[in-house]
C-alpha cells in the first residue's frame, strides 16, 4: 500500500518522522509532500526524510495565503495522479483533503488545534478519519465539518510522537557555548499564524528577559522581525540555521513559549515548560496546566516567579512531569493502528470475525 504524507508546517516534520520510519519498516510505499515555508526543507533534511517540494507558504495576508494555495492544491494534483497512493496522511493541512477527497483518495487527519477555524473548516469537512487529543470537545470540531463518526481521541498530545527514537545530543549545546541545565529555551508568538490575533509588534517575552539575566537564553525566532526585536539582550542566543532544538530542549533548565509546540515537546521530552500564548487558551493546555504539566500566564512578573521557581526546583518538577507522561497514549500508535486497521478492512472501524492478511 502506498501513502501520501503531507508535511506543510515545520513541527510536523518531528511529528511523521516517526511514522515514516514505521511504515518503512513495515513495507510500506512512501510519499513526502512538503512546500517552501519556515525552514522546513532544512529540518527534513536533518532528519534523512526524501520529500518533494510542492508550492510555498502565502505569507500574513489572506489575499497571500490563498493564492498559495490553490496554486499548491493544482501542483499537488497534478502530482498525485501521477503517483496514485491508497491513503493520504496530514496534520492540520490545508491542501492535501481537499486533493485527497477530490480525487478519492482515504484520508486521515491528525488535528490539536480547535482555535485555528478557519484552516479547520478546510480540513475537517473532507477528512475520512480524525485523531485528536481527547480534551478537545469534539463539538468544536463537528462545528467545523467534522463527521462524528469520523472522529478518534486520543488520550495524550501530538508532540509525544515527535520523541520517537530520540537519542539527546550535546553537540547542538557545544555550537552554542552553552551548558546543559544551565540555561532556557525560548519561543516568541506565530504572528505569521491565521488563528494569532495578538499583537504582531511586540512580544510578552520582551518584558520577561530583562528579570531573567542570569541564564543564556537560546531563543527561536519565526521572523526576521522577531530577530530584530531580541537581537540587542546580551544574554540571548539565536540560532542561524536548523538545529537539532530537540536536544536543546531536552537539556534545558526551563521553556518558556509564546506557541504551543515546542512548549508540548518540552514537556514530552520532562523539561518544566510556561506557556506565556496571549491568545485563546488552547483545550491541550488548560488539561495541562489542570494535570501540573506546565504553567500559563501573559504577566510578565508572574512568568518570572514562576520561572525562578522551576529553575530551584528542577528535579522535583522533572520526575513529574515524566512519570506522568509515561501514562498518556502516544499518537504515533494510534496513527500506525489507522492504516493498518484500513489495509486489512478497507475501512478504518475493525470488523469482527474479519482476519487480518
Amino acid at each position: 500500500m502506498k501513502v501520501w504524507i503531507d508535511i506543510s508546517n515545520a513541527p510536523h516534520a518531528h511529528f511523521f518522522k516517526g511514522i515514516i520510519r514505521e511504515l518503512e519498516k513495515r513495507g510500506y510505499d512512501l510519499l513526502v509532500t512538503t512546500r517552501d515555508f519556515d525552514g522546513l526543507t532544512g529540518i527534513l533534511d536533518l532528519l534523512g526524510i526524501e520529500y518533494y517540494v510542492v508550492g510555498k507558504h502565502g505569507g500574513s495576508t489572506l489575499e497571500g495565503k490563498l493564492i498559495a494555495s490553490v496554486e499548491r492544491q493544482v501542483k499537488l494534483t497534478n502530482l498525485i495522479i501521477e503517483e496514485k497512493p491508497d491513503l493520504a496522511l496530514y496534520k492540520h493541512s490545508v491542501e492535501a483533503p481537499r486533493v485527497a477527497f477530490g480525487l478519492g483518495i482515504p484520508s486521515i487527519g491528525f488535528v490539536d488545534n480547535e482555535t485555528a477555524v478557519a484552516q479547520n473548516k478546510l480540513m475537517l469537512p473532507l477528512t475520512r478519519r480524525i485523531l485528536y487529543p481527547e480534551p478537545i470537545d469534539k463539538y468544536d470540531l463537528m462545528r467545523c465539518g467534522a463527521d462524528v463518526n469520523s472522529l478518534r481521541p486520543v488520550r495524550g498530545f501530538a508532540e509525544l510522537a515527535h520523541t520517537y527514537g530520540f537519542v539527546p545530543s550535546k553537540e547542538p549545546l557545544k555550537e552554542l557555548g552553552i551548558r546543559e541545565h544551565d540555561y532556557i529555551v525560548m519561543r516568541p508568538e506565530p504572528i505569521k499564524a491565521n488563528y494569532f490575533n495578538g499583537d504582531a509588534e511586540k512580544s510578552v517575552l520582551e518584558r520577561v528577559i530583562p528579570m531573567l539575566p542570569d541564564m543564556p537564553i537560546v531563543l527561536f525566532p519565526r521572523t526576521e522581525s522577531q530577530r530584530e526585536r531580541f537581537k540587542h539582550f546580551d544574554n540571548v542566543i539565536m540560532p542561524e540555521k536548523p538545529m537539532d532544538s530537540l536536544s536543546l530542549l531536552y537539556y534545558a533548565s526551563l521553556m518558556i513559549g509564546a506557541g504551543g509546540t515546542m512548549n508540548r515537546e518540552a514537556i514530552a521530552l520532562g523539561t518544566p515548560t510556561i506557556s506565556t500564548y496571549p491568545g485563546k487558551t488552547l483545550a491541550v493546555t488548560r488539561w495541562m496546566s489542570e494535570l501540573g504539566l506546565k504553567f500559563h500566564s501573559t504577566d510578565p512578573l508572574a512568568v518570572a516567579k514562576r520561572a525562578y521557581e522551576m529553575l530551584r526546583a528542577n528535579g522535583k518538577y522533572r520526575s513529574y512531569i515524566r512519570y506522568t507522561v509515561s501514562k498518556l497514549e502516544n499518537p504515533l500508535e494510534a496513527i500506525l493502528h489507522e492504516i493498518e486497521t484500513y489495509e486489512a478492512y478497507g475501512t478504518f472501524e475493525e470488523v469482527e470475525g474479519v482476519v487480518s492478511p
